[in-house]
């Protein structure tokens, strides 16, 4: 039986997929309420199953939280599996790695999957964000409840990052960056350079930008653009990646397929194939 909340799953599946996320992450249920955004009193209600003092509301915020990075139907395409191997050679390697592809060629669904793993941490960067607000979602991410000025807050975020055995931060839509973010990253960078690796993930134009401004000797750039140790770049779908996700989605009419092999950018596909799925359904 479903709470009144429209998609609140079971109760005991989500203090479940707490548990579970608790796991994969390796982190404690403190950390996950640093991380989440909860109470320490909502937490305690959710471990001891006091149903009623929960709101579906505040349920359904823990449920999406655990699955805000969770990947279904996840196909194993040349661009997922290069990206994963970017992200591990940036862990590895503590390398700095600028991730770029087109929109809907499944950039952000292959980070977001790499995410879910151990002293990873996503923040997905948007231009209503100021310096500040940024550094707030990286330490949340870190489970450090900390706010002061940004020089504090940088150094926080270095030390908890340095701590940790080979971490990750994955910045998506890093095309947005405006300078200065670009500058308040590179000194976070240099604090963490043999310890922590990154992902910055964008549009091409984010690698031309970069290139444009640096050549243009505008402040920051340039440094900037050297610590970027290289520049991975989505291939696109394969014939033989179509054919596997039409197989799995029904449709097994070669000629159709055919057509579909147009597609290199996995969300125009998956979008084709789900308009033809509602379009079978009205007929």
């Amino acid at each position: 039986m479903k709470n009144s909340i429209t998609n609140v799953p079971e109760k005991a599946e989500i203090k479940k997929a707490v548990n579970e996320y608790c796991k994969d992450r390796g982190i404690s249920k403190a950390e996950f309420a640093v991380k989440s955004g909860i109470s320490d009193a909502t937490l305690s209600n959710l471990e001891a199953e006091r149903w009623e003092k929960l709101s579906d509301s505040m349920l359904l915020r823990i449920w999406n939280f655990c699955n805000r990075n969770s990947v279904d139907n996840l196909f194993s395409t040349t661009d997922l599996v290069s990206a994963f191997k970017a992200c591990e050679k940036a862990r590895k390697y503590h390398f700095m790695i600028g991730l770029i592809a087109d929109t809907g060629m499944g950039k952000t669904t292959a980070i977001s999957a790499y995410s879910r793993r151990k002293n990873v941490f996503y923040v997905c960067y948007d231009k209503t964000m100021n310096p500040r607000q940024f550094f707030l979602a990286l330490l949340r991410e870190l489970a450090y409840p900390f706010e002061s000025n940004l020089n504090e807050m940088i150094n926080r975020a270095a030390d908890e990052l340095n701590k940790l055995e080979n971490p990750l931060i994955i910045i998506d839509e890093a095309g947005k960056l405006n300078q200065t973010m670009i500058l308040y990253l590179h000194v976070l960078r240099d604090k963490v350079a043999s310890n922590c690796g990154f992902i910055l993930a964008g549009m091409p134009y984010f690698k031309d930008n970069m290139v444009k401004f640096a050549a243009k000797e505008k402040e920051g750039y340039a440094e900037f653009l050297r610590r970027i140790n290289l520049w991975h770049k989505f291939v696109g779908l394969q014939p033989k990646e179509i054919d596997e996700i039409c197989r799995v989605n029904g449709i097994d009419n070669p000629e159709r397929i055919k057509e579909l092999k147009r597609n290199k950018r996995f969300g125009d596909l998956m979008n084709e194939i789900y308009l033809e799925k509602v379009m079978r359904e009205e007929i």
